[in-house]
């Protein structure tokens, strides 16, 4: 059995999941869902590969030379 990664920050569990990250870029809302990553089980933290980074860049570059298809949100509302 492969030992459990620890979070370099808190010291929680680290367990591999798919989230989605929020980036603000000015004024804008970029939402990246499918990132592969690390997630600390007490505090939250977020651990990305390099390769995952770099797909992460390559989003945002796209999303900066508006080369990719974009969806506008008025108003996001979740329950309480």
């Amino acid at each position: 059995m492969k030992p459990k990664e620890l979070c370099p920050i808190c010291g929680g569990e680290l367990e591999e999941t798919e989230v989605k990250e929020d980036i603000w870029m000015g004024e804008e809302l970029l939402v990246i869902e499918n990132v592969h990553a690390k997630v600390c089980d007490k505090c939250g933290e977020k651990i990305v590969s390099y390769g995952e980074m770099q797909r992460i860049d390559r989003v945002i570059s796209e999303f900066n030379h508006r080369k990719m298809e974009l969806k506008r949100i008025t108003a996001y509302v979740t329950s309480i």
